[in-house]
C-alpha cells in the first residue's frame, strides 16, 4: 500500500560516511546494474570529503521517522546556471516501491523551483528500472551519452 510520504533532508558530512555506506550495502542490485564494485567505507569518506570543496554539490540523507532510508546527491547550477542535476537517488532496496523516491524528488523540486528552471537526472548503466522511475515522476528522456549514461529533464517553471 502506497501512502503519502514526507521525508526529512539531512546534510551529509564525512562523519556520516558509515550511514551512507550502509545504504549502499543495502542496494546491491544498483551496484550490479551500474557495473561497478561496491564502494568501501573509505571510498565513501573520500567522496564526502570531496563534496566539501564544491559548494554547488549537495549530499543529503533521506530520513523517515529519524531513520535513514536513502541518499540524494545533486548539483545546482549544473549544467547551466538555471539548472540542477541529480546524480544519485538511492533508496534502500527493501523500501523501494513505497513512494520514497517520488517524495524525495517532489520535495527537491519544491525547494529548487524558486531558483532553478530545470531539473536533470542522470542514469548510469543499464538501469531500466531507474529510467522508468524518472519518466513516471514527469521527467523526459533527453539523450544518451554513450551506452552507460542517460539524461532526463523536467521543467520546474
Amino acid at each position: 500500500m502506497k501512502v503519502s510520504v514526507r521525508l526529512d533532508f539531512s546534510p551529509v558530512t564525512s562523519d556520516l560516511a558509515a550511514i551512507v555506506h550502509e545504504l549502499y550495502l543495502n542496494c546491491p542490485t544498483y551496484i550490479s546494474l551500474i557495473g561497478g564494485d561496491m564502494p568501501t567505507l573509505n571510498d565513501i569518506r573520500r567522496e564526502l570529503d570531496t563534496l566539501r570543496h564544491d559548494t554547488r554539490r549537495q549530499a543529503l540523507l533521506l530520513m523517515q521517522e529519524n531513520r535513514p532510508v536513502g541518499f540524494l546527491d545533486y548539483k545546482v547550477a549544473y549544467p547551466d546556471l538555471h539548472s540542477a542535476t541529480i546524480s544519485l537517488l538511492l533508496i534502500e532496496e527493501k523500501l523501494q516501491g513505497q513512494g520514497l523516491g517520488k517524495a524525495a524528488v517532489e520535495q527537491l523540486e519544491a525547494q529548487l523551483s524558486s531558483r532553478m528552471d530545470r531539473l536533470y537526472a542522470v542514469v548510469y548503466g543499464s538501469n531500466e528500472q531507474a529510467k522508468r522511475f524518472w519518466e513516471r515522476v514527469g521527467f523526459e528522456h533527453l539523450r544518451d551519452s554513450g551506452p552507460t549514461l542517460s539524461w532526463y529533464m523536467k521543467s520546474l517553471k
